[in-house]
């Protein structure tokens, strides 16, 4: 997906088998292996221990950086008959791959009616292909509108706006009086992160990706809308960082805890918590959160990053790593990883929670968010389309095409990759 940097002592691959005591009544434990990235790993390893002890599965943990390596080894796994990791984290943007060649074990006969009612539907979505279920939510993030309320009140500003328009009023306005020198700065460098900010303001002007045939649609409307207003506020406005054309969503991060910029969207299930750490950011107690902006103030769409735990199709212990998933991902396990991990949830009854509400009070705000937010395209070949449409429309931000020659561009590309796959 975006966001996660492997650790720098993580080269290679790293194997880690959970140890723990075996008690007489453990002698017949069923084992399920796994694999994970370096964040969390304390917690898990925790959790997996309290796994081992109240129902006797031993859950042994390949450990190696995020991103390529860990997508390499996992479809290596599927390649070879899909037995070696039982149970694994899974992204939104491989849903569509993993279940169209056969690799996820559908939980849809498994999953309760209190989990059905209980869900938020773009959790669901995103581990949903062609009305299959595949997983239950984990870290089901979206990317939160942010804004340093300190510096909006200097100029007089109450609350953020709630249209594109005058959010570079009040950009101009912050720059003009300096109160910083750019108002913002978004995660535009030629990745994955460029896609989803791409996905969400396309949303937010109206625009569509695809149709329910997968023919692509977004080289008109509100998409090419959504990529004019990018390239008008680096250009025309002059109210982003021009560095957003190298950064991804740490940079963006930091600049907002700096206090360099006074607004920015960010992932978490809670945002507000490392704006609020005095170890790391400078702009404790100043930043709130607020719903998206849209062309009209009635779209406050923003794009989600919704993961999930899944089983591979061919584990040897169905029942064992459904028991798993439960586990870890049913609603009383997300929040234990919301309260203890600061991993963001995926189920109504928890977000919705007052003692949940007390301890993260931003969680009010974000549940309205909740209601308003897309999923990347639910498409085969993904990464294929991301990578492609991740350049074109760096040409358009960096004035190499226009935004709609970039988008048309984009589309024609698309078309040659669906007939490929």
């Amino acid at each position: 997906m975006r966001k996660k940097k492997g650790m720098l002592f993580l080269v290679g691959f790293l194997a880690l088998a959970l140890i723990a005591p075996v008690s007489a009544q453990q002698t017949n434990l069923v084992e399920l292996n796994t694999l994970s990235g370096p964040n969390n790993l304390d917690f898990l390893l925790q959790r997996f221990q309290q796994l081992q002890t109240e129902k006797g599965i031993r859950v042994n943990v390949n450990v190696l950086p995020y991103g390529r390596d860990a997508v390499m080894k996992l479809v290596a796994s599927f390649m070879t008959g899909g037995t070696q990791y039982d149970v694994f984290v899974l992204d939104c943007i491989d849903v569509a791959q993993y279940a169209s060649a056969g690799w996820l074990y559908p939980i849809d006969d498994l999953v309760p009616e209190s989990y059905r009612k209980d869900i938020i539907p773009f959790a669901k979505d995103g581990m949903m292909f062609q009305g299959k279920w595949y997983g239950l939510p984990w870290a089901s993030e979206w990317k939160s509108f942010v804004y340093n309320t300190t510096m909006l009140k200097k100029e007089g500003l109450t609350e953020f706006p709630k249209t594109w328009k005058d959010v570079v009023s009040y950009s101009q306005k912050l720059q003009k009086d300096k109160v910083v020198k750019y108002s913002t700065a978004f995660s535009w460098a030629q990745k994955e992160c460029l896609v989803c900010d791409f996905v969400a303001l396309a949303a937010t002007f109206g625009g569509q990706f695809f149709d329910d045939n997968l023919n692509p649609l977004f080289n008109k409307g509100g998409a090419v809308d959504a990529l004019q207003w990018m390239i008008d506020s680096l250009y025309t406005y002059k109210i982003v960082d021009p560095a957003s054309l190298m950064w991804t969503e740490d940079d963006v991060m930091a600049a907002m805890q700096q206090g360099d910029i006074s607004y920015c969207l960010c992932w978490g299930g809670s945002p507000l918590v490392p704006m609020n750490n005095p170890d790391q950011s400078k702009v404790v107690g100043q930043v709130d959160i607020g719903l998206m902006p849209s062309v009209d103030g009635k779209h406050p769409y923003t794009v989600a990053g919704p993961m999930g735990w899944a089983i591979s199709k061919n584990t040897k212990h169905p029942k064992e790593a459904w028991e798993f998933v439960q586990f870890m991902a049913g609603p009383e396990g997300s929040r234990i990883a919301l309260e203890k991990a600061g991993i963001a949830i995926g189920w109504k009854s928890i977000i919705e929670d007052p003692a949940i509400q007390k301890k993260f009070p931003e969680l009010k705000k974000m549940a309205v968010q909740a209601q308003y937010i897309v999923n990347r395209p639910a498409v085969p070949w993904y990464h294929e389309f991301s990578s492609m449409l991740a350049e074109e429309l760096h040409k358009a931000l960096t004035g190499k095409m226009t935004a709609q020659q970039a988008l048309d561009e984009a589309v024609a590309k698309t078309l040659e990759i669906k007939k490929a796959y």
